[in-house]
């Protein structure tokens, strides 16, 4: 359209009309832009088909790392010695790529879905210290669990046991690479002749021992898991409901057997930065409450970190209220910091810890050598940025110990001290890609960025109207012949 060719009348239409509908447009964007930002952040948060949740759910978006480090006894000649203490020295790590995968999963009309996980490792040589043909030296697990499981059985069946010990390749320790300790399980004598001798009296649920054998590829190790997807509520996305099929997980007492947290993978948006946050952990079978603690900055984002603490790992001993986490028939509950797992783990006497007993009692510390806890490498920590609930940075830490006991009945063991063994740590991590990142930002400030826009059109309009305020003050709207002459001139 030609300016020249418009009247007054017309140019304040236009003036004031463009003025008015920018400012409306900017007022309405400024009122309903953050409610419909946060639905669209929210319905994108939601675990359901089209979704970047169900994408990144479905199969892990980044890498995550597994990595072992081994503890090797240095001395075990010297476990009837009271003046020698147990020296164990640290290994590794051995890292293994590790791929998640869902699978076989149902989405049910209560706003749930069922789903196994397959876990896939492969070893990164580039990023361990040490070949899987490294030679450990450790406590021979199958010989502990079948002293520690017919420990109080009468003794004539203990002789038998004790016979069966010495002649079918009952030990003490014993000495295996490290692949083999890990994921490929290692041929053991007495496990055999288990295996052939099939009685339900000692049960021993496999034919090669590695603290991870059968694990690698398999479809049903970690179980079933329900949980909800968010659609009815979405700050209960990731909540487990059942593991195996039940709200129990059968290992203790309740409220402590209850099925609760997340598995660590999905968190509800807007989470309050001053609640613990639980998880569930399958290799303990039960699950743990993280306290915040200070924040993290990664790739433009402010993480809050949620840490293992005192009470994370304790029996009672600090915290009645996780007195439950204690098998009733133990004759001594573990000390603060250790909590025992033997039903979990085919009733061997395995106890976790965090790294180098990491806050655990002294107790611990002060029967063996070569421990250094420090928070920095031993802190289990998971930080999560607490408006979308994306986890920035994970860093899951636990050790698995092994109880050595005293028993006179037992050649093997007559005579030890009684120490509680560390095994091996892990350390599970994982760290948000930057193209995530940007993804989360964006999430984050999608409604700011809407008021910036509509707060930016009121301005616009605001100048636009004043303006043609002020050339209906001056009487400007039409130039006058002499205004043309002085710009020619």
């Amino acid at each position: 359209m030609c300016c020249k060719c418009c009247g007054e009348t017309q140019r304040k239409a236009w003036v004031f009309g463009l003025g008015s509908l920018f400012m409306i447009l900017g007022i309405l964007i400024v009122v309903f832009w953050p409610g419909l930002a946060d639905h669209l952040v929210e319905d994108g948060l939601k675990l359901k088909p089209g979704t970047d949740t169900y994408d990144s759910w479905l199969e892990a978006p980044i890498p995550i790392y597994l990595s072992f480090n081994m503890f090797n006894w240095t001395n075990p000649e010297e476990i009837r010695n009271p003046n020698v203490k147990p020296n164990f020295v640290e290994m590794g790590p051995y890292v293994f790529l590790e791929k998640h995968k869902k699978e076989n999963f149902t989405f049910y009309e209560n706003a749930t879905v069922a789903y196994y996980e397959r876990r896939t490792w492969f070893f990164d040589a580039e990023k361990s210290n040490g070949t899987l043909d490294d030679m450990v030296t450790a406590a021979h697990a199958i010989t502990a669990t079948v002293a520690d499981e017919m420990r109080h059985q009468k003794k004539i069946l203990k002789k038998i046991i004790n016979f069966m010990l010495n002649h079918e390749g009952g030990e003490l320790y014993t000495t295996k690479p490290v692949g083999e300790w890990i994921f490929k399980g290692y041929q053991d004598n007495l496990t055999d002749f288990l295996n052939l001798f099939n009685t339900s009296v000692i049960d021993i649920p496999y034919k090669r021992f590695g603290w991870l054998a059968d694990r690698n590829e398999s479809l049903t190790y970690d179980g079933l898991f329900t949980i909800h997807t968010g659609t009815d509520n979405i700050a209960n996305v990731g909540k487990l409901t059942h593991w195996n099929g039940k709200a129990e997980t059968g290992f203790y007492e309740m409220p402590c057997g209850v099925v609760n947290g997340t598995t660590g993978d999905l968190f509800a948006p807007k989470m309050n930065v001053k609640d613990e946050i639980t998880i569930f952990a399958t290799d303990a079978c039960r699950f743990m409450n993280l306290r915040p603690e200070g924040t993290l900055e990664n790739h433009g984002l402010t993480a809050t970190r949620w840490v293992g603490t005192e009470e994370t790992l304790d029996s009672g001993e600090n915290y009645p209220n996780q007195a439950c986490f204690c098998d009733p028939r133990l004759e001594e509950c573990p000390k603060t910091g250790v909590v025992e797992c033997k039903a979990c783990r085919d009733k061997a006497p395995i106890y976790s810890s965090f790294p180098h007993f990491y806050l655990a009692d002294k107790h611990y510390l002060d029967a063996i050598t070569g421990m250094n806890p420090d928070k920095a490498k031993h802190e289990f920590v998971m930080a999560i940025e607490p408006t979308t609930g994306v986890p920035v940075q994970v860093h899951g830490r636990i050790q698995i110990n092994m109880m050595i006991e005293p028993d006179d009945d037992y050649d093997i063991y007559r005579g030890v001290s009684k120490v509680l063994m560390p095994m091996f740590w892990f350390d599970q991590y994982a760290e948000l890609s930057p193209e995530l990142a940007s993804k989360a930002k964006l999430a984050i400030n999608l409604s700011s960025y809407g008021i910036i826009f509509g707060y930016s059109l009121v301005g616009f309009a605001s100048l636009v109207i004043i303006t043609g305020v002020a050339l209906t003050l001056t009487k400007r709207w039409v130039r006058r012949d002499d205004d043309e002459a002085m710009l020619t001139n």
